[in-house]
């Protein structure tokens, strides 16, 4: 505290003076215009605020000190009101004209008078129209493009040498095989840990039998598609932006174009056609897992042997409920392939755009996959299944 004070002793008082000589005004500075002393110094600022007339000339020649703190200070003098237009500093060594200028250089809009702030019903209201004009948008964007990707594979059908096979084995080789063991240890995890607590909840009513029946469908018609399709969603989609956006920054679809390649056909279509194949065989398999899940917890928590789990599972579960999961999948696939690759075509040419687009992909790619399963459950279960 001592110390503090004595510093407070060495700071020169930052002043203001007006002055005027032959027609003239001029705003003399001195003292230091430091952070320490800043409430001084804005209090001057103010104090000076009140003489009539604007300034032509602010004279920092007598000034001791300056850091980041007083150089904004002053910047707003010279760039508000109390200044005319062509006032500038006068007199100013070296290093406080270069901290003076980048100062003005990275604020420069600081100084501006704040637009008035509408009420918050009007800004609820600007929000909401803004956000429903971008889902419009996106909505508009994805299904020109559904059209682009549906007219290339009508191509490609009538004309099967533009198929480009390798892509699409290459591509159903990353999207499908090397997703095997994430999505398998995952179903496996999760079907054990609904099996533990539905278990749990029902054994309060003499009813634990019950959760192998509820494990048994929630897994076929729900758990697996959403859990393979969730992290499909987060593998595939983000992938296809990052390698189509690194394209697109490096212009080399300009250059495809130019060539005559068409990049849906080259690009878009075996990525998407990979996915709708590969999704319903991850699907099954997280199905697979989360059962088995379901029939190792069940033997630690119940004791249940295998065989006895199986046949309960065998007359709780139809075979209705599994193709209710499968029907999902491939849509969920398209859905997923044609939200990444649009992405990665919206890249502007930066490293930070692609970044950008990839997180907008995934978000987009896992809140569709939700909405599409809502979807589907509610329709087939009004139609029976």
């Amino acid at each position: 505290m001592h110390d503090y004070d004595e510093v407070l002793d060495r700071i020169a008082k930052p002043a203001l003076r007006s002055a005027e000589e032959r027609g003239t005004r001029r705003i003399l500075v001195s003292g230091d215009w430091t952070l320490a002393a800043l409430r001084d110094a804005q209090a001057a600022v103010e104090a000076v605020e009140a003489s009539n007339g604007p300034a032509h000339e602010i004279d920092i020649g007598d000034m001791r000190r300056l850091d980041t703190a007083g150089a904004l200070t002053l910047v707003g003098l010279r760039d508000g009101k109390l200044a005319a237009a062509t006032a500038d500093f006068a007199r100013a060594c070296p290093e406080h004209r270069i901290l003076l200028d980048e100062i003005a250089r990275a604020a420069p809009a600081s100084f501006e008078e704040a637009p008035p702030r509408d009420g918050a019903a009007i800004e609820s209201l600007r929000r909401f129209l803004s956000a429903a004009t971008a889902i419009a948008r996106d909505a508009i964007r994805l299904t020109t493009f559904l059209g682009e990707t549906t007219a290339a594979f009508a191509r490609v059908v009538v004309r099967p040498g533009r198929f480009r096979i390798k892509a699409f084995i290459h591509q159903l080789q990353q999207t499908g095989l090397s997703a095997v063991p994430i999505i398998a240890l995952v179903s496996f995890l999760i079907g054990g840990v609904v099996m533990q607590q539905a278990a749990f909840q029902l054994q309060k009513f003499g009813a634990e039998t019950m959760s192998i029946d509820m494990l048994g469908i929630l897994a076929l018609r729900e758990l697996g598609v959403i859990l393979a399709a969730v992290m499909v969603a987060g593998r595939s989609a983000s992938a296809f932006t990052a390698q189509i956006g690194t394209m697109k920054m490096r212009e080399e679809i300009d250059a495809m174009r130019t060539l005559g390649i068409d990049p849906i056909e080259t690009l878009v279509l075996p990525r998407v056609l990979a996915l709708m194949i590969a999704l319903p065989l991850l699907v099954f398999l997280a199905d697979i897992m989360a059962l088995a899940g379901g029939a190792v917890m069940a033997k630690l928590y119940l004791s249940l042997e295998t065989d006895m789990y199986l046949q309960r599972l065998n007359s709780a579960v139809q075979t209705k409920h599994l193709y209710v999961g499968l029907i999902k999948a491939p849509f969920a696939a398209l859905v997923i392939g044609l939200v990444g690759c649009l992405e990665g075509l919206s890249v502007q040419g930066s490293a930070e755009s692609v970044g950008t687009q990839v997180t907008t992909a995934v978000v987009k790619a896992i809140f569709l996959v939700l909405v599409l399963d809502a979807v589907f459950a509610i329709f087939l279960s009004a139609a029976g299944f």
